[in-house]
């Protein structure tokens, strides 16, 4: 019988994997949240008691629909008032020209004095610049009889009532909240500790109710919220969006791969893995391990080939540096 070495004879038994069926891309969570596009306090723009309100709370709209009716007759009054003036200005302004061209006339043929010329010329003008302004108090007058239909500015629902018919409005005063409908934007805040995976991770997902919406990084603020002293970052749906409102979950992958924890060994105070290379358990340190939880080997400083062979059975009683046997197991 042929003698064995002392190395084969005190080599211990082994069991491996390639390291990428056991490699694993950790998930991390944030709490994120679809804000609304808008949310505004429609409010009154004149002084007029409220006729008719069109929409209640949870009402849904569309952009231009009417949402609440004012009292308009002092306005249309105002109006008409307007009109009024404009119609008398401009046949002012025509008997005006009228003289002033008979006055041009005249003035050629030698047969007006120039005092009388000029206050010709002069009332055409003052009556033009009247004119203008009678222009102007129309169209205001027009805008004031508009905005006694107060319509949606954007597609929305309606969240709250602040007033009731019969009401006295003022400009400004607060009538109904509206929210739009939809919204292409999650924001996450994002603590120090999770700011680099996040900004380098993959797979990015709002989950609410049940549901995941796939998502893609839009920006991350390089400020710090002052409040909370977290970076703020915006996402955008690729596909379908989830309601605006909705309070939910942010998930990402980290884009390299990790080890599981069950199979990070601690030897010398220091936490690592031990792979097998050409019959030598050889231990690799996780400078960065945490003990109990799973650990990055994809960065500057350690990397595992997907055929690397990660000893699984047999790794607590190993050493750097032991001669292995490989069983099949």
């Amino acid at each position: 019988m042929g003698l064995v070495s002392p190395a084969v004879a005190d080599a211990i038994k082994v069991n491996t994997t390639a390291y990428k069926n056991i490699a694993i891309k950790l998930t991390h969570t944030l709490g994120g949240v679809v804000p609304a596009a808008q949310d505004s306090n429609i409010s009154a723009q004149i002084s007029a008691i409220i006729d008719e309100f069109h929409v209640d709370t949870g009402s849904e709209v569309k952009k231009g629909d009417p949402l609440v009716s004012l009292n308009c007759e002092e306005n249309r009054l105002r109006l008409k008032q307007a009109e009024a003036d404009l119609k008398a200005e401009r046949v002012q302004l025509a008997h005006a020209k009228t003289k002033f061209e008979q006055a041009k006339k005249l003035d050629k043929q030698g047969n007006i004095s120039k005092e009388i010329y000029n206050q010709r010329e002069a009332e055409e003008n003052r009556l033009r610049a009247t004119l203008e302004n009678r222009k102007a108090a129309r169209a205001i007058a027009q805008i004031n009889v508009d905005r006694c239909d107060i319509k949606a500015p954007y597609d929305g629902y309606i969240t709250d009532r602040h007033a009731s018919i019969g009401e006295l409005t003022q400009p400004g005063t607060p009538l109904l909240q509206l929210v739009s409908k939809s919204n292409n934007i999650v924001e996450v805040k994002i603590n120090n500790r999770l700011l680099n995976s996040f900004s380098e991770g993959e797979n990015y997902q709002f989950v609410f109710n049940n549901h995941s919406y796939p998502l893609q990084v839009d920006v991350i603020l390089p400020v710090l919220d002052t409040t909370t002293r977290n970076h703020i970052a915006r996402l955008s749906f690729i596909d379908k969006q989830a309601t605006t409102g909705s309070v939910g979950k942010v998930q990402w992958q980290d884009r390299n791969t990790s080890i599981p924890s069950s199979y990070i060994a601690l030897r010398d105070r220091k936490l690592g893995v031990f792979i097998a290379e050409d019959g030598i358990a050889k231990f690799i340190e996780l400078e960065d391990a945490t003990e109990g939880q799973p650990a990055k080997v994809d960065n500057d400083r350690i990397s595992l080939d997907d055929d690397t062979q990660v000893i699984t059975r047999g790794r607590f009683n190993v050493r750097d540096g032991d001669h292995i046997i490989i069983e099949t197991p």
